[in-house]
């Protein structure tokens, strides 16, 4: 008993590495009509179109990962918000970054890793809450697969009722995306959005 016991306190443990006929498999997809609407919060030095390929992030890839949120909440839940402990957040930090509105002029076809798409993979939802070593060898599969998505669609770790997007390099040279607005988070026209971030997920707010 006492071994079994011990077994299961490894559980689930890492999940495992992609299918080796993912490449033969039809992949279950989602598409976002052309121009629609996607939020990034960055450091406002920073250019707002960014396809990370250090490793540091979950889905990166060697050519490099360009990370959205679906909505506002959820841009700003994955970045500022993830790195602030008691939920308090200063001025200081939110004066250094902007959220910026961002569009693709064609549609976009991702593979939805949501919901039974994970079941037809063989995944669960380990690849967005456990080791990016691995998540990271399931998107490079996923890049590479015969039918080229753009990216992939996924659940939030922060805030699993909400959805993000990260898309592949590949995106930037077939059609360019392009900055729609950047918001500074102290100007008057972004006072009522930032304030109802806030009150969503009870954040404080430390005016430095």
């Amino acid at each position: 008993m006492t071994n079994q016991t011990n077994d299961n306190q490894d559980k689930p443990g890492l999940h495992p590495p992609p299918p080796l006929d993912l490449d033969r498999r039809e992949l279950p997809l989602k598409s976002f009509a052309a121009a629609t609407i996607f939020y990034r919060v960055h450091k406002s030095k920073n250019d707002p179109i960014y396809f990370n390929n250090s490793g540091g992030g979950r889905l990166d890839t060697s050519e490099g990962v360009l990370y959205l949120g679906i909505d506002e909440y959820v841009a700003f839940r994955e970045t500022i918000g993830r790195f602030n402990k008691y939920r308090l957040i200063s001025s200081e930090e939110l004066e250094k970054r902007r959220m910026t509105e961002v569009k693709s002029s064609h549609a976009l076809s991702l593979v939805d890793l949501t919901a039974e798409g994970l079941t037809l993979l063989d995944a669960d939802n380990r690849l967005f809450t456990g080791n990016y070593k691995i998540a990271q060898q399931w998107s490079k599969a996923i890049q590479d697969h015969p039918s080229k998505p753009d990216g992939i669609y996924y659940r939030s770790r922060h805030d699993p009722s909400r959805f993000c997007i990260a898309l592949y390099h590949q995106v930037q040279i077939d059609s360019p995306l392009q900055v729609v607005k950047t918001n500074n988070f102290f100007s008057t026209q972004y006072s009522n959005k930032l304030d109802n971030i806030l009150n969503k997920y009870r954040y404080g707010l430390n005016m430095i």
